[in-house]
């Protein structure tokens, strides 16, 4: 079986062979789901679990319970008949309420609750002053910080640039404040809100966020833009620390 395309490129068509004859025939579709395969990868439950002839966790009919008490199963491995997205979802919600209960109804459930006032560690100021910089600190925020450090610091200076409605930002972030921890004696790091400062995005030619900046004794070395790996990020560091 092939699929059959149009002078468009578009699928047309799927190209069918008999089995007995070898004939040929085009059957004409313009759509096709592709099976990847529903052979049931459970062969580590075997021998622990309930299982069928197939290779499928045998459930009791309607509910995501196995063989084993507090044991649950959702999704194609107990499903040998429907084996679709949506049957897969609606077991899975099946499995997680029958999990909460079982540890409910013996008394395994431990809820944790988050404290009314909870003391975050201050690693970043609000907003660098004059009489609050302080060179010595690795993390700082804010222009003022910036053009001290541009001056003054011998260390690779590592410009974060992001905006409060960037949602890559805030995925970068704790990606990057990670790697600036395993060197921080050498780098200092500067976020920069390029709402509150656009002279200064403006200036270093910064056309989106997240974008990352890197200098040192007052050249700067590197523009990387948008989410990178934590290795990239790591190993130029590491290269010019």
């Amino acid at each position: 079986m092939d699929v059959v395309s149009n002078n468009k490129g578009q699928m047309s068509g799927v190209l069918l062979q008999k089995v007995d004859t070898g004939e040929e025939s085009v059957l004409d579709v313009k759509g096709l789901f592709y099976g990847i395969g529903h052979t049931p990868n459970s062969q580590l439950l075997t021998g622990q679990v309930e299982l069928d002839s197939a290779g499928y966790v045998l459930v009791q009919e309607g509910t995501a319970k196995t063989s084993v008490e507090g044991v649950f199963a959702a999704g194609d491995v107990q499903d040998p008949e429907w084996r679709q997205a949506v049957t897969a979802a609606g077991s899975g919600c099946i499995a997680s309420l029958s999990v909460e209960r079982y540890l409910v109804a013996n008394d395994l459930l431990i809820e944790f609750h988050q404290p009314l006032k909870e003391e975050v560690k201050k690693e970043i100021s609000d907003r660098d002053t004059v009489m609050g910089f302080d060179i010595s600190l690795t993390k700082h925020k804010g222009q003022y910080s910036l053009r001290k450090l541009y001056h003054e610091s011998p260390r690779l200076i590592c410009v974060l640039y992001t905006a409060p409605t960037c949602g890559p930002c805030r995925t970068l972030k704790p990606i990057l404040s990670k790697v600036i921890d395993e060197y921080d004696q050498n780098v200092h790091f500067v976020e920069i809100d390029i709402e509150e400062d656009p002279e200064i995005a403006e200036a270093a030619g910064i056309m989106g966020t997240p974008c990352v900046q890197f200098f040192k004794n007052k050249e700067m070395l590197r523009t990387v833009s948008g989410v990178k790996m934590k290795k990239e990020y790591r190993e130029f560091i590491e290269t010019n620390k």
